[in-house]
């Protein structure tokens, strides 16, 4: 009975640690997993924002969007707007670029891990011939390009201190399906790197990160890490048996205990598995220190073991009955213990039932605030499209508005060459008016003339009959001359009066045209006032939108975390219920034993 007892105790042991070294392993490749695809997702978010498009619609379109009649300018403003506020919320971005067709850097925003800066137009350049580009042309749209995880490097120089860096890109297709370029993020790898560096090891535990040839990404010792950058054989293959090493490459999880000395547990997170990209999780112990309790469990088992022969044997039947009598008294107290303990985890199974049902109502409340927050997230894109109607109805109202300011100038314009024009008409009217005055005297002076000339005719006798007939036509010519000249002077009066009335309405023609021509400019600085409110609120419905993406990844993030917690929940209740049962069958063995003692 005590060698089964040694053997059952050592076995539970062993497989108890196994295990916590199998989960540890396991939860450092789950959470680097996570890091990973929550980038994933972020890039692939930042290549459908509306910028994007715009700024080809824009470059299409001769430098003007044809949809909203924003320039490409200010798309592109936009866009650095919406990468500073992603990276300035996320610091392990080190880099995002906007790189066109041809692999020319459109925007770039650039980040040391606290500062956040937009990369000037004129220092932009060329990344056409960079593989992470070609690479990713070659994609499908929604595909994500991953690059390994490596150095990075600053003209063609490793940079110094080391920046362990990783690449996400997505090809960005226009609206007839074409593709218009990539978008690409730059990631400090020490966001996941840190899993291991800052995982709580016990003492003489190690956890390590090798990338899929075997190169150590970290380790304790820093000298082994980023061999294949450096040109070092530090892998795997060098510290392990060639026959473990291919385990733990080709493997997606696993524990290994065949090493002489040590255990090992290893686990494998996949990045790009077309390329056969991948990293792996390595946890391992030397067995002294994880099997101590066990192997000193043996050797105190043992010991009493040997010590109660050594004693019980002498005086096998002498002591038969004090034997017995001790016996009954452990018998009893197992009783009494199991009794207790039954009653313990008892309790124990309604504080983790309890647990299991707040978990599960955690769970049910996170649900229900992750769809409330993609319906905020929806409402949001809802308002952002609103908004850039609005901005799009504000720019043509902003433009017809400019037409009528022009109209209006050129109306001013013409409604002062009528003014000149009736100025003009005037001067010429007081001329015609000054020559029938003339025409006036005239005529009266040839009327006396005649008058003189009948009365010399008369005096003159038989010889002045003729003269005095011309002089009577003379005269009535002259009355006609003054009768026209007085009709022409009389519509000289009218046009005159005429011509001052059309200059006073002219005059109050020009003070309102010039009234409209304030009023037009004053609305056209209204209407440019709007087209930028509107733009800001596009911008802070993106922003906005931005943020609640992020908040329901948090949230998806944290029910997986609840729903792992609850189903350890409900594992632990069962593994009480069982223990619970366990304990109940020691109780009736001990009774019957007392019963048979």
């Amino acid at each position: 009975m005590g060698a089964y007892g040694i053997v059952s105790s050592t076995s539970a042991l062993s497989n108890s640690a196994e295990s916590k070294l199998e989960d540890k392993v396991n939860d450092e490749a789950e959470n680097i997993i996570a890091v990973l695809k929550g980038i994933s997702d972020d890039v692939l978010f930042l290549s459908k924002t509306p910028p994007v498009q715009g700024i080809i619609r824009a470059k299409d379109n001769g430098g003007v969007d044809s949809e909203s009649n924003s320039s490409y300018d200010v798309w592109v403003e936009r866009l650095q707007a919406t990468f500073i506020a992603m990276m300035e919320t996320k610091p392990y971005y080190m880099q995002v670029r906007y790189l066109d067709e041809t692999g020319n850097e459109i925007v770039r925003v650039d980040s040391d891990g606290s500062n956040v800066k937009v990369i000037a137009k004129e220092k932009l350049q060329n990344k056409g011939d960079r593989p992470y580009f070609t690479d990713t042309m070659k994609l499908v749209a929604g595909s994500i390009y991953t690059s390994p995880v490596n150095l990075n490097q600053e003209r063609g120089q490793i940079e110094r201190p080391f920046k362990p860096v990783i690449r996400y890109a997505t090809p960005i297709v226009d609206s007839t399906g074409k593709k218009r370029g990539i978008v690409i993020a730059n990631v400090f790898a020490n966001q996941f790197l840190k899993i291991i560096e800052e995982a709580k090891l016990p003492k003489g535990e190690q956890a390590l990160l090798i990338n899929q040839d075997g190169y150590y990404i970290s380790h304790p010792n820093p000298d082994k890490e980023w061999g294949f950058d450096l040109k070092k054989e530090e892998k795997i293959q060098k510290d392990y048996p060639p026959k473990i090493a291919q385990q733990i490459l080709n493997s997606e999880s696993g524990i290994i205990d065949e090493w002489s000395d040590k255990l090992v547990a290893y686990h494998k997170v996949p990045i790009d598995q077309e390329k056969g990209q991948y990293l792996v999780t390595i946890n391992q112990v030397p067995k002294n220190t994880i099997f101590a309790s066990v192997n000193s469990l043996k050797i105190v088992a043992a010991l009493i073991i040997l010590g109660s022969l050594a004693a019980v044997l002498p005086l096998g039947i002498v002591r038969s009955r004090h034997l017995s009598n001790l016996i009954k008294h452990l018998v009893h107290a197992i009783s009494t213990a199991s009794q207790q303990i039954f009653s313990t985890l008892e309790e124990q199974e309604r504080v983790a039932s309890q647990q299991a049902a707040s978990v599960n109502e955690t769970t049910t409340t996170m649900d229900e605030l992750e769809a409330s927050s993609r319906q905020s997230a929806e409402q949001a894109k809802a308002a952002v499209a609103a908004a850039q109607q609005a901005l799009q109805l504000t720019q043509g109202g902003t433009q017809a508005v400019g037409e009528t300011l022009e109209g209006m100038f050129t109306l001013e314009k013409k409604v002062g060459a009528i003014a000149e024009q009736i100025v003009r008409l005037s001067e010429q009217a007081n001329q015609i008016g000054s020559i029938s005055q003339l025409v006036s005297d005239l005529a009266n002076k040839t009327n006396m003339l005649a008058l003189n000339s009948s009365v010399e005719a008369v005096r003159a006798g038989e010889h002045g009959k003729g003269f005095s007939v011309v002089a009577n036509e003379i005269r009535k010519l002259a009355d006609q001359s003054q009768r026209s000249a007085e009709k022409i002077s009389l519509l000289v009066s009218e046009i005159q009066g005429a011509i001052n009335s059309t200059v006073m309405v002219t005059d109050e023609g020009t003070k309102t045209v010039t009234a409209g021509v304030q009023i037009a400019k004053k609305t056209d600085q209204a209407f440019t006032g709007v087209a930028d409110a509107v733009n800001k609120v596009v911008l802070n419905n993106q922003q906005i939108s931005l943020n609640l993406k992020q908040q329901v990844d948090a949230i998806q993030q944290v029910v997986q975390a609840m729903e792992s917690i609850n189903q350890g929940a409900k594992e632990t209740a069962i593994g009480i219920n069982q223990t619970k049962v366990g304990t109940q069958q020691l109780n009736e063995t001990a009774l019957n034993l007392q019963e048979m003692v």
